[in-house]
């Protein structure tokens, strides 16, 4: 009898088909239980690979823009002016910024709604009718230096790694959970079918 060549591809191909009808619907040990489990599972699969990203960029972009809207409006009508110190600083924290202490003192600046007065932090040391840059709001207070949007982006990179964690963990749990089901499910019917067919083939009805 002459045995098959190894080395022949159509003897390969017969082999993986072979395996291929063993695993497939072709096996007549292949229950519509497991079938079902492979759907599933391949239907997470993909609801993973789908929903993961797409999570993460909606809660990503969400955040980033609710906070790109928030830090637009806190930036509206602040602007810079030149402000004249009339008098010399005081202290207030040594060593809070490189090249001196902290002070304060107050200021004077005229634009075309008038002159206006404040207080403002200086570096300590600074002297009556020094010149600085501040920034006021459209009221003519002295406010903080505009907004950037570096804690939108930071806040919308953890939000949408969060969201996208928090997909794949649901899709992990479900795919646990339905497996689980399944396998109680499966034992009960085994035990059940097991009860019957026992005594049959242990000749115990026999007796």
């Amino acid at each position: 009898m002459r045995m098959p060549d190894p080395r022949d591809p159509r003897n390969h191909r017969k082999r993986r088909t072979g395996r291929r009808r063993a695993a497939g619907k072709d096996n007549p040990l292949r229950r519509p239980a497991d079938r079902l489990r492979v759907f599933v599972n391949v239907l997470l699969i993909v609801v993973l690979i789908i929903g993961l990203p797409l999570a993460g960029w909606a809660a990503g972009s969400f955040t980033y823009d609710h906070y790109q809207g928030i830090t637009h409006s806190r930036n509206v009508g602040k602007h810079q002016v030149t402000a004249h110190l009339t008098a010399n600083a005081s202290h207030l924290v040594p060593g809070a910024v490189p090249g001196g202490a902290v002070g304060s003192a107050p200021v004077t600046w005229t634009d075309g709604s008038g002159t206006h007065t404040g207080r403002t932090v200086v570096i300590e040391g600074q002297k009556k009718g020094s010149s600085i840059r501040i920034w006021v709001d459209r009221s003519d207070r002295i406010t903080l230096p505009p907004e950037n949007s570096t804690v939108g982006l930071i806040t919308g990179v953890t939000a949408g790694i969060v969201a996208a964690s928090t997909t794949a963990v649901l899709v992990s749990g479900a795919r646990v959970g339905f497996n689980r089901s399944l396998d109680r499910r499966l034992d009960a019917q085994w035990d059940k079918e097991w009860a019957q067919v026992e005594p049959k083939w242990s000749h115990r009805s026999d007796r």
